[in-house]
């Protein structure tokens, strides 16, 4: 047993001192066991110190070697912290309902919001806070996205931007959450329009936005008439614009822009050639209008000038062809600026007569055009009541009233300020500018007129004192064959109804009143003052002049 063990120790020991020296080993045969033991021992220690010191090599070694490892770890960690995270997060979005971070629908981030989170945002964004701009490429019109038919559907948008990372594969899934947050996910708003709605927009739209063709005219340069070329105009195409909406309503909602499309519209007339020699003949005529004043009677000339005449000068189709024709904005715009001419608080309704003034000149006859009154005031005088201010300014009290509403009639004072309605509401019906009545209270008299002359003058009777006749200047107003006034039971024949006295009460010309037992009034005293106000003529007298003075005729009564 014990040379078992020394052969053990002397082949350790031969390979050992192999391995360690440089030289070749030699074999060591030792038989003295005295030596042996001793040998054995040594050889025993020297080989636990090589275990040590390789030991002591190895932790070197691995000191060495550890930073390069834990940042071989960290590495690793660091690989797989995304995959960590995007799988927690994916998790967690499945599991709480929330839209993935930096999806957007439009303009509109919905990050980490839940659906109805996401509706209310793009309703707001969308169809209450966005301004969609109109523009025909010359004008811009701001409206809500509602005016043109167009709404997103704010639950639907979101649902759409919710189904992104979902109801996929798990790998499908998992792609479009990485691509969202690397990237961002564009979702499409759902837009819904209404074609009906749009249309109404733009047909009230295209009154502001359409520009009308400007037909050829003329122009006067010295005294010779020059042709001026006509204009393209252009209106809203609103079937092709609708069209064009209908196509791309969500291009129009993300971009907030609608561009108008739009259409010519041709001049009627473009070349006024043909019509030169005859407009240079209408230049050299002289033409004036007429203006007529049924208050004071008074008819002014108003000549057109020349270079005047030439800018309203245009080209027109007619029947016949082409004709000259008369622009009838200028004409207005003559109208009105001529009014402040004419004095003593008259105008010229513009509005009313630029058509009939236009058609005359083209026509060579001109119409006479009937004056208006402006409103007025009244300073209150001394010894002045509201029954003499009426008589003065030809007004029966009740409108004088009207126009006062916070007058008190009982208690006037020295230089109040009254309001005087126009002179023109006594005169509603249209002038009958060749024919008048005058009646004056202080003769008796009724002379009528028709031409500038007198026709017919007739005996009268006006009202009396405690009931009189209203001075001013009225009209003929009606026309019944036989008036019945209930107060004083009274039958008027042949009444021309001229003024109200009151309201609903019409004083008028007519003839000798029967009473209901057949009795006829006044015949014996025509020529005095008699009736309760109105202007009482003889039978025959009366019907006569019914039959000539149709409504319209002006009727003035003086003191």
């Amino acid at each position: 047993m014990f040379s078992r063990k020394i052969s053990n120790t002397r082949h350790i020991t031969a390979k050992y001192l192999a391995d360690r020296q440089p030289y070749p080993s030699q074999p060591a045969y030792v038989t003295d066991p005295k030596v042996a033991a001793p040998l054995a021992s040594c050889l025993s220690r020297t080989f636990e110190t090589s275990q040590r010191d390789c030991a002591q090599a190895t932790r070197r070694r691995l000191a060495g070697r550890l930073p390069v490892i834990l940042l071989a770890l960290v590495g690793v960690g660091l690989c797989l912290l995304p995959f960590v995270l995007a799988t927690g997060m994916y998790g967690y979005l499945q599991i709480f309902e929330h839209i993935i971070p930096n999806v957007h629908v439009g303009e509109v981030d919905l990050t980490w919001l839940r659906i109805s989170e996401a509706a209310t945002e793009i309703n707001t964004h969308y169809n209450l806070a966005r301004k969609i701009q109109v523009t025909d490429g010359i004008n811009s019109w701001q409206m809500f996205p509602s005016e043109l038919g167009l709404n997103v559907n704010g639950y639907a948008s979101a649902q759409a931007a919710y189904e992104v990372g979902r109801f996929n594969s798990v790998t499908e899934n998992v792609s479009q959450m990485l691509t969202s947050l690397r990237d961002g996910w564009q979702v499409e708003p759902v837009v819904n329009l209404d074609p009906e709605v749009a249309r109404s927009r733009l047909e009230t739209l295209n009154s502001e936005a359409r520009k009308p063709p400007r037909n050829a005219s003329m122009t006067v340069q010295g005294d010779v008439v020059q042709p001026v070329p006509g204009e393209l105009g252009y209106e809203i195409n609103i079937e092709e614009t609708i069209r064009s909406l209908m196509t791309d309503p969500t291009n129009v909602m993300i971009n907030g822009q609608l561009r108008l499309i739009l259409k010519p519209i041709l001049p009627e007339v473009d070349d006024v050639s043909s019509v030169l020699a005859e407009a240079q003949k209408l230049l050299e005529t002289e033409i004036s209008l007429l203006v007529y004043d049924p208050v004071t009677d008074e008819t002014i000339k108003l000549p057109i000038p020349r270079e005047e005449l030439g800018a309203w000068l245009t080209g027109a189709v007619g029947d016949s062809g082409l004709q000259i024709g008369i622009d009838e904005s200028k004409v207005a715009d003559f109208l009105t600026s001529q009014g402040p001419t004419l004095g003593a608080g008259r105008w010229i309704d513009a509005t009313k007569y630029s058509q009939q003034v236009a058609q005359a000149i083209g026509t060579g006859h001109v119409p006479t055009i009937i004056a208006n009154h402006l409103p007025s005031t009244y300073q209150v005088q001394k010894g002045d009541t509201l029954l003499k201010i009426s008589w003065k300014l030809g007004f029966p009290m009740w409108k004088l009233i009207e126009a006062n509403p916070d007058l008190d009639p009982d208690k006037l004072y020295y230089g109040q300020l009254l309001q005087v309605p126009s002179k023109d509401e006594m005169l509603p019906l249209p002038v009958i500018p060749a024919k008048r009545i005058v009646i004056s209270i202080s003769k008796q008299r009724l002379m009528v007129y028709e031409n500038g002359k007198q026709i017919h003058k007739y005996v009268i009777s006006t009202g009396i004192d405690r009931s009189p006749t209203q001075p001013g200047i009225f009209q003929v107003q009606t026309h019944k064959p036989n008036a019945y006034a209930s107060v004083w039971d009274l039958t008027m024949p042949n009444f021309l109804g001229i003024y109200e006295a009151w309201p609903g009460f019409m004083n008028g010309i007519h003839g000798l009143p029967v009473l209901s037992n057949g009795v006829r009034l006044w015949a014996n005293i025509l020529g005095k003052p008699a009736s309760f106000g109105c202007i009482i003529l003889d039978l025959p007298e009366s019907k006569e002049l019914y039959k000539w003075a149709e409504d319209g005729v002006v009727v003035e009564i003086t003191p």
